[in-house]
């Protein structure tokens, strides 16, 4: 559901042509702009407990490169808008994803070596969005709806 929302998205408003590869090995699709591309991979989670967002990497699929964004599709089903938008996706470059890795700032899941646990927080009253996740915490509010990181 999040990758033809986003797929669709950049098709009306970057005017954007979208390659689906034949096998998905962390990366759902392409976006060719102009002379530049774009490697996507979408997670999409919907509102949990009234509180967050969960999404769940795996380590092994994950591709760090200049090119390569991760767009975390947040919907919440039961309201047209949401935090005062009718879309909300975080759109994080995977070479801020890889520097938090190193730096330790993502938390693996409880008994895992391979998967990451992504719990984003909402704040309504302010507008942010914040990663937090064992203590650590990343304020995510920049990377809200930035899909001019792909123009």
């Amino acid at each position: 559901m999040g990758e033809l929302e986003i797929m669709e998205y950049l098709r009306k408003n970057f005017s954007s042509e979208i390659y689906i590869p034949l096998k998905d090995k962390g990366i759902d699709f392409i976006v060719i702009k102009k002379d530049r591309f774009y490697q996507i991979q979408v997670k999409t989670s919907k509102f949990q407990k009234r509180s967050y967002f969960w999404f769940d990497l795996h380590k092994n699929k994950l591709i760090f490169d200049k090119n390569t964004f991760y767009i975390f599709v947040c919907k919440s089903l039961n309201r047209r808008k949401f935090m005062r938008r009718k879309i909300n996706f975080l759109v994080i470059p995977s070479l801020d994803i890889k520097k938090w890795i190193r730096e330790d700032k993502i938390k693996l899941k409880k008994n895992s070596e391979n998967i990451f646990n992504l719990f984003i927080y909402p704040n309504i009253e302010e507008s942010k969005w914040k990663y937090r996740n064992k203590g650590g915490e990343i304020d995510l509010t920049q990377y809200w709806n930035n899909l001019n990181l792909l123009k």
